[in-house]
């Protein structure tokens, strides 16, 4: 039996219908989209994508995942998903429309309806994440969110009896968030019976609206204890209800972790198509990076001249490979295998680490510990070459 290599395709959907003062992600506001006419560029791209870098191997590979992001997907006519998935698949006749490849749509509690959710699980979708953020007023507001509380629950609700694979999104470690404030949230999350959760602790990124206030003195990041506690308090809740950490941020039940996601911290290939999607695949025995241009109208003028927004394309070294192996491979409480990368680590550094319990290594399977994980960013900046 052949092997086929993992493949996934990312779809980015830029359009939101406002913009969240946390959100570094490439999103925009704007008004009377054609969603038709996006549709037929999107697959426009994915035509070419395929064409130009995988014309001569696409038998190799089966489809894993399809993964619908953004901006708020969850805006996009069914009709349209329906076209795109369609032709995901064309390209891999390997895979039917079924529960074969994990297909996830991004949603915000706002833009569904039960009625729509069924629409999204006829078009093809088999999974669904829900970007509830909070089940606290308060925090919903400071976080810039347009659904409320009601919206958030009534809309999980839905999504349980409507799909079998059901994730939504929370955030902590906000300004003036209590411990306990958060613990509420967890337990409140849990009553839905999630098969995946999110969780992330609220981070200042370049060019958001929180980091114009941070810099002014108007916003003041949580204390690094209160953060740490409330992570141990999220790692013995999730452990309690069955839903234990795969990834520094993830839960799920078993058989339940996203392997859109875990494709990509694998060191998977995958194709990105639409505004400022990246793509990352070997190509001519070389793992090439793809960027695709950010701007929505600059980029569908651009896939109506030339066929996609390809802005740039590079090789990556093989050194580049290995980093980027280590950075993800860390994030997942499995590890990562060394053997192969071992010359761009400091191994003194990783036996000093071993010792001081933020690092495990058996076997050649490196992983962080619990303690690790807390400070992950400064393990690998110590431990690479």
């Amino acid at each position: 039996m052949i092997h086929k290599v993992p493949l996934s395709i990312y779809i980015h959907w830029p359009f939101c219908t406002s913009k969240c003062p946390y959100c570094d992600f490439n999103s925009h506001i704007q008004q009377n989209i054609d969603h038709q006419e996006w549709g037929k560029s999107l697959v426009s791209e994915l035509n070419y994508l395929t064409r130009t870098y995988f014309s001569d191997n696409l038998d190799k590979y089966y489809l894993k995942s399809i993964f619908f992001g953004g901006g708020t997907p969850s805006l996009i006519e069914s009709s349209v998903i329906k076209k795109i998935i369609k032709q995901c698949v064309k390209k891999f006749k390997n895979v039917s429309l079924s529960n074969e490849s994990e297909i996830t749509l991004e949603a915000n509690p706002n833009s569904l309806t039960k009625s729509k959710l069924l629409s999204f699980r006829d078009a093809g979708i088999n999974r669904i994440s829900i970007g509830a953020q909070s089940f606290n007023k308060k925090f919903l507001e400071f976080l810039g969110r347009d659904h409320s509380v009601y919206e958030a629950k009534r809309n999980i609700e839905y999504a349980r009896e409507v799909f079998k694979n059901v994730s939504f999104d929370l955030i902590y470690a906000m300004p003036n968030q209590t411990v306990y404030e958060w613990e509420k949230s967890l337990k409140t999350a849990f009553q839905f019976e999630p098969d995946h959760l999110s969780l992330y602790q609220l981070t200042i990124e370049e060019g958001t609206a929180f980091n114009q206030m941070y810099k002014k003195g108007k916003l003041f990041p949580i204390n690094n204890d209160l953060a740490s506690e409330m992570y141990s308090i999220t790692e013995n809740l999730t452990q309690k209800n069955k839903m234990p950490a795969y990834e520094v941020s993830n839960y799920s039940k078993e058989g339940k972790s996203c392997s859109h996601n875990l494709n990509y911290w694998e060191g998977g290939e995958w194709i990105g198509i639409g505004p400022g999607a990246v793509s990352r695949f070997f190509y001519k025995n070389k793992r090439v990076q793809l960027d695709i241009r950010k701007d929505p109208n600059g980029w569908i003028n651009s896939v109506k001249k030339n066929g996609s927004g390809v802005k740039n394309i590079v090789s990556e070294t093989i050194e580049d490979f290995w980093n980027e192996k280590l950075l993800m491979g860390l994030r997942l409480v499995k590890g990562v295998n060394i053997k192969p990368i071992k010359r761009i680590l400091n191994m003194a550094k990783v036996y000093e680490l071993i010792e001081a319990n933020y690092l495990d290594l058996n076997n050649d399977t490196m992983k962080t510990t619990f303690n690790g994980r807390l400070r992950l960013n400064s393990i690998l900046a110590e431990i690479i070459k």
